[in-house]
């Protein structure tokens, strides 16, 4: 797992036909720990956040206005989704290109609805250097 890096996971829902959101990774994992943050996209609607709306053509997953909803932003481990592909509970996808990760890194610092210790932590971590 990498910045960038996507993946599809498994939500609650019924057995027959299961959910899955799309999930963005949006830090390198920890060195030591791997711990890192990813966010969750889903079909724009009205009560979804309007920070950032990705297009489609903007992922191959993109079908329609998809709402990046950063009140979902939180950590992971990135050993735990490893172990979640072998599972079948998550299916890795394409990487996003430059332009549309930094929009989400971008959306995800003006969005007020950023968990504050995510946002706090990503401000860190979005820094580039002199």
């Amino acid at each position: 797992m990498r910045v960038g890096d996507t993946f599809l996971m498994h939500l609650p829902g019924s057995a027959s036909k299961p959910y899955y959101h799309l999930f963005i990774v949006l830090t390198d994992p920890e060195p030591g720990t791997g711990k890192l943050v990813a966010v969750m996209v889903q079909t724009a609607q009205d009560h979804t956040e309007k920070t950032v709306v990705l297009q489609k053509g903007e992922h191959p997953f993109v079908k329609q206005p998809t709402s990046v909803q950063y009140t979902h932003a939180d950590y992971y481990f990135a050993s735990k989704i490893v172990k979640a592909f072998a599972r079948n509970i998550c299916h890795k996808q394409a990487s996003l290109d430059a332009a549309v990760l930094d929009k989400v890194r971008k959306g995800l610092l003006a969005s007020t609805h950023t968990p504050n210790s995510i946002l706090e932590y990503c401000r860190t971590k979005f820094q580039t250097p002199p």
